[in-house]
């Protein structure tokens, strides 16, 4: 992500303890977001209310905290951490947190919905216009089939 694209975004605001709160930041900011964090319900809800916000990342016992302020997107980070196993058995199991994988979500998020939409509609290219109009004809060609097999089929099994 550009520097000119992080500038032009609203930041991201982090609702969690101090000191996870300021490891979420500081892994935001590396990749080019701008992120403040918070931890107390007074912090959040100035926070909210002054609509400077993209969305929020919190746990999730506190998403429902943050929506009923104020309805802006909200990233469980809970969801990011997955257990690893151990490899001795005395050592008991620990988590692990998928920066990668929130990252991506993170982006996604925050991708402008000008940007999103263009790639929605989009000129589809050559090949994919081929393959599209190859699928319709086949489904076409499978509807003719089924309706003209019905009119084969004897008249006595009708019931008129």
């Amino acid at each position: 992500m550009s520097s000119v694209q992080s500038n032009q975004q609203k930041p991201i605001l982090v609702f969690l303890g101090k000191g996870a709160a300021c490891g979420i930041v500081s892994k935001l900011n590396e990749n080019g977001y701008a992120a403040t964090a918070v931890s107390s319900i007074p912090e959040l809800f100035d926070a909210l209310r002054s609509d400077r916000y993209c969305l929020a990342v919190t746990m999730r016992a506190d998403i429902d905290l943050v929506r009923n302020i104020k309805p802006i997107p909200v990233i469980n980070l809970e969801v990011f951490f997955h257990a690893i196993q151990p490899t001795a058995k005395s050592v008991p199991s620990s988590k692990e947190f998928d920066s990668d994988a929130f990252l991506r979500r993170i982006a996604a998020l925050t991708e402008s919905k000008t940007a999103r939409i263009a790639a929605v509609q989009r000129t589809p290219t050559l090949n994919e216009t081929v393959i599209a109009a190859a699928a319709k004809a086949s489904r076409w060609r499978a509807a003719t089939s089924l309706l003209l097999s019905r009119r084969a089929s004897p008249r006595a099994e009708r019931a008129d």
